[in-house]
């Protein structure tokens, strides 16, 4: 099992997702009108989406089919948001357009899971620490609420109540300006690797399930499900075709130049890209890593 860690201060966070899609004309559709974000930069070869302040997800019109399920690589990633009226908005949202969803309580965290055009799972999320005491691995995965309940680590999610002070109006709101990156989960082909390498560049263990083939890791702040691995597709399988819809890169932000060189100092190869640089991690998916700029 589990313990809640004790409290350390955020020191990395992250910075827009570039994805492979086949179309830019429904993908701008899917992050304006169903997510709620606002149109950035578009042109003939890719679309930046988020708020009025930052970019949130990049989306190049690079692939010839569909995302392809049983490969390594990206299994979902999480779009976050700091309050629960900003999470029902999005709810709200999708119910007005009529877009499938399915709501999970994690108790540590309330999740909307929906696809994108091409099946790219993403996560809306709303970070609920103060609900969760430990995770408890005995004989699953299950979690301790803060008031010592044992539940599923995936149970249904409340919808009714978060949408009981919720308008139809709500849907015309664009997705909250402090909306952010807020985790990562992605296929290992290797989860001991995997969790190696991201321990490795700064990291910190959440669970490290072996058992259950899943690990999770965090990065300072009340919140340690930063980045999430599993094998649940199969162990060392290979990521998919690049001309597949899919993850091209993710960008982690540290927030000093010494976490950033100490990471730097674990990698076997990195490439230097102005003030970031491009790696691969132990599955292949490749990452940039930076300094935070203040």
């Amino acid at each position: 099992m589990t313990e809640k860690p004790k409290y350390q201060k955020k020191f990395a966070s992250f910075g827009a997702i570039h994805l492979n899609n086949t179309s830019l004309t429904r993908s701008t559709h899917f992050w304006t009108k169903i997510v709620g974000m606002k149109l950035r930069v578009s042109n003939d070869l890719y679309a930046e989406f988020g708020t009025t302040k930052k970019t949130l997800v990049v989306v190049h019109q690079s692939a010839k089919t569909r995302f392809l399920k049983g490969y390594s690589g990206l299994y979902h990633f999480a779009i976050h948001v700091p309050t629960q009226i900003a999470f029902a908005n999005m709810l709200q949202r999708l119910l007005v357009y009529n877009y499938p969803y399915s709501p999970i309580d994690h108790t540590m965290s309330k999740s909307i899971y929906l696809e994108d055009p091409d099946g790219i799972t993403i996560e809306l999320t709303l970070e609920t620490p103060e609900r969760f005491l430990r995770v408890v691995s005995d004989r699953s995965i299950a979690i301790e609420d803060s008031f010592g309940n044992i539940k599923s680590a995936s149970e249904y999610l409340d919808v009714k109540s978060i949408l009981k002070d919720v308008t139809d109006t709500a849907a015309n709101l664009p997705i909250d300006e402090n909306a952010y990156l807020g985790h990562l989960h992605l296929y290992a082909n290797n989860l001991e690797n995997s969790h190696l390498f991201y321990k490795d560049i700064g990291f910190n263990t959440f669970n490290y399930l072996h058992q259950f083939m899943y690990a999770d890791l965090g990065a300072g702040g009340d919140y340690k499900h930063r980045i999430a691995l599993n094998c649940w597709h199969g162990i060392n399988k290979p990521l998919a075709p690049n001309s597949s819809a899919g993850m091209r890169h993710f960008h982690i932000k540290f927030n000093s130049e010494e976490r950033l060189k100490n990471a730097l100092n674990k990698l076997s190869s990195y490439e230097e890209k102005g003030d970031k640089y491009l790696c691969k991690d132990a599955t292949g998916n490749v990452l940039l890593l930076s300094k935070e700029k203040v």
